[in-house]
């Protein structure tokens, strides 16, 4: 654990450290004064950069002879080619000029980002949009290393992190052979991106598709990397060497950018094999993706003009990182253990208001009062802007809530009316069915289930979606035994229990004992979040609630009922005693009435007797 811990503090500040020198680098760029073209194998036409004034000795089409410039000058065209801000600032490269039948050789200095001229305001867009590219890259890589938690999000840090080290490795101002090895090293990062971005897309779309389909998929894309490392590392490498250019010609950038067409392919044939739900979620990713390689086409295959080339290498790409981290963060593509709260995007969008009134306050008091002003007209207006305030920020915290948090806004309002509902349910089947069917319903919860506590342990009563939960968990399981302990929601992923390691499990606790216990799958790639789990504990209590009253109820019926049949028995008995009675009596009526008989014939014996005697005498 310790070990692991350290191996990710070393490469966030790898990270950290890169993407701080790219935006630094980003407003720090130099390069040749010039653009130029490579028109074949040993020549290239020079074309001036808007706003930046030609060397005194250069005009506009003049013809570089590839062949003939010595080796720091091929090297310094190989790094303007690729990048514009890998030359180091200052230095002098001698350049052949052919006109006519003549060579001159013409010494050219880099210089720094021009300062003023035509191209200061695309070059700050650049600048900016660079710097946006680099954080954004860095927020990415952060985020995937820290709290991903499948392969996915290893790809997604691979990329990311291979892209910013590429970078800091490109921009290092080096020339000569140093130059050269500095332009292939960052390639090699290039190159490494391109893995990890396609082992982002194949966990998220490979289940999709057969192991020998993915086998082809991985096969297409070796085909293709190889293809770009070829013209990566064997352009520069040829030119040095023998001064063609060939493979340094626009046409040749397609293969680099080509490599990027695999994943998009298999994320493209992947959405439309996929359902509604991860339709949605792949969306903003395809998208993302066709933005970021179209600006890597531009980048790399500059036919549109040097502008077009520098802001579509920056701006697309950064696009497309904001639609990638708002794939991640929002319809979590890729398995992250980080929510977006609430409070924070809320303190965000409030901090911008009043930054965005006391900006407005400033300009309005600098531009329209001036020193003349009058006291009222000076109180006037920051009162004005105040009672506007409260109006834009409420404004705004519903824009937030609609786009960010529209569906955690959907599902709260559902189990909140749930909870409250579901006291006024009159049969306790009902209520479970309502239960599972509502969280699973407006949760998108891959499994729901209800557990309830029954002499043996907790047996499961219901349960929606997923593969079947124990049918009979033990009282003394970890989770029921936090569940008593805590009153408080329990991760099943940090519990070792028969309900296995996915989801949440949430109290139906009552009067301090523990009724049973609601269980929710988690979403496919997705965690709940804190409010989330908040209001399915409430839900969780609410519908405790309920089924204890209508147990008791039950209960309370069944007593009535055994009560009532104890009263028949009794009443029968009764009956049954006083028949008995009666018949006893009339038995004791007629053993009277047989002795009375018997005292009669006894007495008529002894006066016949009597009479006999008599008569004998």
């Amino acid at each position: 654990m310790h070990r692991r811990y350290g191996l990710l503090a070393i490469l966030t500040a790898l990270i950290v450290a890169a993407g701080s020198y790219d935006a630094y680098m980003a407003f720090h760029q130099s390069g040749l004064p010039f653009s130029f073209h490579i028109v074949d194998a040993h020549t290239a036409v020079i074309e001036p950069i808007p706003g930046t004034p030609l060397p005194s000795a250069l005009h506009a089409g003049d013809r570089i002879d590839l062949t003939a410039s010595p080796p720091a000058t091929r090297i310094a065209i190989i790094r303007a080619a690729r990048t514009e801000n890998g030359v180091a600032m200052g230095r002098t490269y001698p350049f052949v000029i052919r006109r006519g039948g003549d060579l001159v050789m013409v010494p050219v200095t880099s210089i720094a980002t021009p300062e003023s001229g035509a191209s200061v305001e695309l070059m700050g867009a650049d600048e900016w949009a660079a710097m946006w590219l680099f954080v954004l890259l860095s927020a990415i890589a952060l985020l995937a290393l820290w709290r991903g938690r499948d392969r996915a999000a290893a790809g997604l840090a691979l990329w990311a992190s291979a892209s910013l080290a590429g970078f800091a490795v490109i921009f290092m101002p080096f020339d000569d052979r140093v130059g050269l090895g500095v332009e292939l090293a960052g390639w090699t990062f290039f190159l490494l991106e391109r893995v990890g971005f396609y082992i982002t897309v194949e966990f998220i779309v490979g289940s999709a598709f057969t192991a020998r389909t993915r086998g082809l998929w991985r096969g297409g894309l070796l085909i293709v990397l190889v293809a770009a490392a070829v013209v990566a590392f064997g352009g520069p490498v040829v030119f040095v060497a023998t001064g063609s250019a060939q493979l340094l010609r626009s046409p040749y950038g397609f293969a680099m950018t080509a490599s990027y067409l695999p994943p998009i392919a298999l994320l493209f044939a992947g959405y439309r094999r996929a359902d509604g739900v991860l339709r949605l979620r792949l969306r903003w990713m395809l998208w993302s993706s066709v933005v970021f390689v179209t600006g890597i086409f531009v980048s790399n295959t500059p036919i549109l003009g040097y502008w077009v080339s520098v802001l579509g290498a920056d701006v697309m790409p950064a696009i497309a990182l904001g639609g990638f981290l708002y794939a991640v963060l929002r319809h979590r593509v890729v398995d992250v253990s980080v929510v977006l709260s609430r409070t924070l995007i809320y303190a965000m969008t409030t901090s911008l208001v009043l930054g965005m009134f006391a900006l407005l306050e400033s300009l309005i008091e600098r531009s329209a009062l001036g020193r003349d002003a009058g006291l009222l007209l000076e109180l006037a207006v920051p009162l004005g802007l105040g009672a506007g305030l409260s109006t834009v920020h409420r404004r705004i915290e519903v824009t937030v809530e609609r786009l960010i948090f529209r569906r955690q806004y959907r599902t709260e309002s559902a189990l909140r009316a749930f909870a409250e509902e579901c006291a006024f349910v009159t049969q306790p089947e009902k209520l479970l069915d309502l239960t599972v069917t509502q969280i699973a319903r407006h949760t998108a919860a891959t499994r729901v289930a209800l557990y309830e506590r029954t002499s043996d342990g907790y047996a499961r009563i219901r349960q929606h979606g997923g593969s079947a939960l124990p049918a009979l968990v033990a009282a003394d399981d970890l989770a029921f035994v936090k569940l008593r302990a805590r009153n408080a929601a329990v991760d099943l992923d940090d519990t070792r229990s028969d309900l296995g390691p996915d989801g949440y499990a949430f109290p139906l606790m009552v009067r301090g004992s523990l009724l049973g216990a609601l269980v929710v799958g988690e979403r496919p790639g997705e965690r709940f979040a804190a409010d989330e789990r908040e209001r399915l504990f409430g839900v969780a209590h609410e519908v405790g609630v309920a089924l204890f009253a209508l147990r008791a109820l039950e209960s309370e019926v069944q007593v009535r009922e055994c009560k009532a049949r104890v009263l028949v028995a009794e009443t029968c008995a009764q009956a049954s005693e006083a028949q008995a009675r009666a018949m006893e009596n009339q038995l004791l009526e007629a053993r009277a009435r047989e002795a009375d008989a018997h005292a009669r014939e006894s007495a008529l014996l002894t006066a016949l007797s009597a009479l006999g005697s008599e008569a004998t005498k």
